[in-house]
């Protein structure tokens, strides 16, 4: 029944969700005509709000920009090519394909989101090598394998909530820090945790396709010749004998030496000062590149696989605006606190964490960035949650379980990896999130029970 629902759900996406470009411009849309009649908003006023919100995430497309380019390069360097091609010798069915990128992509995203793009690389050279693999089914393992950052410890409101002078306390919303022992690591969270990744699992699994359509069976078609791979990773080896002297500059292991030490002996004392604090996207961009310059080898190299990995994050570039653009009008309008408000009036102490998790799941469709939405609706729900009387720590658990769970039905962050699945055939967000969709009906509804039992 689960896979036929699966199927169900991945031909109706396919044959109904817009490229992901379209589906932000469509957003845009929705989020004007509601602000127009939920708050009154002029529409010239509601356009400015737009604009000003267009360009709130120039710093961070860029980031998202490398840490694409980058961890494409890191993962189809020659060291990670020789680790692929000892991993595939053992994962050779597409079950053991899939659980391989579900467990470590699952370990990965506890860790820090970002590692994503890593896990797209492994599920990438397995499935070129592992014949059967359904790649579409694939790539929605890799955005299912997400969920869990949600619990682990680089997850956005918690972390802000447990810095010091942070705007809620400037606001007077809370009096203290709220440490990470009420909330990533509270009992309340650790509990929902080992169920979410039971449900994962099973109704993961419980999707697994039969067989691979022939479209779909990639390893297949680069046999047959249908699709040529990119051999990046056999240039490694470079003929010096006719190369010119700045060529040789190039090519030489010497520059890399020099920026390995200074890039690896930073990290070492970065991390050791900092410690899981230092996880963000700067710090996992600087580590990429270290270690993308040090698998290489050699400058030239390194910057050759750079170039083949940009061609990726057109996507990126032309869709951020659009989605800052929307968090602008949720943010200046006051629609997201309109909102989060007529939730939170009809909830008493029991259906508090429910409504506030529904809250998080309706305002992310349009804000899909943690720290934006949290900053847009978080004093709303701590006001409410103080009156009340719910533990804040739990309170900011169940807004971050929301703001995840309707990721699995918005395309956004399949920009973090799809450009990398792109490399080996055309494959798009409405591919995946058919599947992505099952998954988020199973887990709306554990979530909706244990925010409020526990």
């Amino acid at each position: 029944m689960i896979r036929a629902l699966g199927e169900f759900f991945a031909v109706k996406f396919r044959r109904w969700l817009p490229d992901s470009f379209s589906f932000a411009i469509i957003l845009t849309f929705v989020a004007m005509i509601m602000a127009l009649t939920i708050t009154k908003t002029e529409p010239m006023a509601l356009l400015g709000h737009w604009y000003k919100g267009f360009w709130l995430f120039l710093q961070f497309s860029m980031q998202m920009a490398l840490i694409v380019v980058l961890g494409f390069a890191v993962g189809t360097s020659p060291v990670l090519a020789k680790f692929f091609d000892w991993l595939s010798k053992r994962v050779t069915t597409p079950t053991g394909v899939y659980l391989t990128v579900l467990i470590v992509g699952g370990a990965a995203a506890y860790l820090y989101w970002g590692f994503t793009v890593a896990v797209a690389v492994l599920a990438m050279e397995l499935a070129r090598r592992v014949k059967g693999v359904s790649y579409k089914y694939l790539g929605a393992c890799v955005y299912c394998s997400m969920i869990t950052c949600v619990f682990g410890v680089s997850i956005t409101a918690p972390l802000l909530m447990n810095t010091p002078e942070n705007q809620f306390i400037k606001l007077g919303l809370i009096d203290r820090v709220v440490p990470p022992a009420e909330t990533i690591f509270s009992s309340y969270n650790l509990i929902i945790f080992a169920a979410t990744v039971v449900v994962m699992l099973v109704v993961m699994l419980l999707m697994k396709p039969k067989t691979a359509e022939p479209e779909w069976d990639v390893a297949e078609k680069i046999e047959k010749g249908e699709i040529v791979l990119d051999t990046s990773a056999d240039a490694a080896k470079i003929d010096k004998s006719n190369l010119l002297p700045a060529e040789k500059v190039d090519s030489s292991p010497i520059l890399t030496i020099f920026a390995c030490i200074c890039g690896f002996a930073f990290l070492g004392y970065y991390f050791w000062t900092k410690g899981s604090a230092g996880i963000n996207l700067d710090s996992i961009n600087f580590t990429f590149f270290i270690f993308g310059l040090a698998f290489w080898g050699r400058p030239s190299l390194f910057a050759k696989a750079v170039m083949d990995g940009v061609r990726g994050v057109a996507s990126i570039i032309v869709q951020f605006p659009f989605y800052a653009g929307i968090m602008g009008i949720f943010m200046y309008t006051g629609l997201s606190k309109v909102i989060a408000m007529w939730l939170v009036s009809v909830a008493t102490p029991i259906t508090f964490p429910f409504f506030a998790f529904l809250a998080a799941c309706i305002v992310n469709i349009f804000v899909p960035s943690a720290g934006g939405e949290w900053m847009v609706i978080g004093g709303t729900l701590l006001e409410a949650g103080k009156e009340i009387g719910y533990p804040v720590g739990k309170l900011i658990m169940a807004y971050s379980y929301g703001d995840m769970c309707t990721n699995l039905i918005q395309p956004f962050w399949t920009l973090v990896f799809i450009p990398v699945l792109c490399k080996l055939t055309n494959i798009r967000a409405r591919d995946i999130m058919g599947y992505t969709a099952v998954l988020c009906i199973a887990w709306f509804i554990l979530l909706s029970i244990l925010v409020m039992a526990l």
